[in-house]
């Protein structure tokens, strides 16, 4: 399957095109606003096969900084230990467990090669055990990123990571007509919805994402004792 190519309309275009539409273009402002919101909810509620990367990684301690756009590991063994003291290794991973599971693994004095590893969410870090501190260990970890926002001189001329821009242009369209209650709202949010589920049947090819379904942890949380 060929790579999706990336969007072609800046977020000022998409905005444009979808006042135009609606007929109102003191919403600009506004507009802005939702399209910056409504792309965050994209990349952290849906898995998209286009947000999975990679990124080299210098294990010289317990404890390491990820990177600024880490979000999740793509899978069990996203952390690929490339070389140990320069020495090359081959399907080498760390396996990826709980940070309290981690807690319980013995650290050792340094110098030990990782075995497991965790995510400090309060700092974005990775935790490792035994302690590698005195080696030199170069990995690769593959995660979901999420897009950095843009500032807000550069806002107008950036292209959203998020591909199908004409769902966007829709999805803003549909906000200007339902801020002036204009009565195609209903009709119209029924033609994003549809783009939406046409993008999600075709934007995820077998195996372009993790094969394990996490369960809601809302759902399937730690039993209590004795259960």
């Amino acid at each position: 399957m060929p790579t999706i190519p990336p969007g072609r309309y800046t977020r000022q275009r998409i905005r444009d095109l979808a006042l135009n539409r609606a007929g109102n273009r003191s919403l600009d402002a506004d507009a802005k606003d939702f399209l910056s919101q409504h792309l965050f909810e994209l990349y952290t509620l849906a898995d998209w096969p286009f947000l999975y990367v990679s990124a080299p990684l210098a294990i010289t301690g317990a404890s390491v900084a990820l990177p600024d756009d880490f979000v999740t590991p793509q899978d069990d063994h996203a952390m690929q230990i490339l070389a140990i003291d320069g020495t090359p290794q081959q399907n080498a991973f760390v396996l990826e467990v709980a940070p309290e599971q981690l807690a319980t693994y013995p650290t050792g004095a340094g110098g030990g090669i990782p075995t497991v590893w965790a995510v400090s969410r309060n700092d974005t870090t990775a935790l490792f055990a035994p302690d590698p501190s005195g080696r030199r260990i170069d990995a690769l970890v593959r995660y979901r990123s999420l897009p950095p926002e843009p500032d807000p001189t550069s806002e107008p001329a950036d292209v959203p990571v998020f591909p199908y821009h004409n769902y966007l242009v829709q999805a803003v369209y549909v906000f200007a007509l339902e801020h002036e209650r204009d009565p195609r709202a209903l009709q119209e949010a029924g033609v994003r919805d549809n783009l939406m589920a046409l993008i999600r049947r075709g934007a995820s090819p077998v195996r372009s994402q993790r094969a394990d379904i996490p369960l809601d942890p809302l759902v399937f949380g730690r039993s209590f004792q004795g259960d």
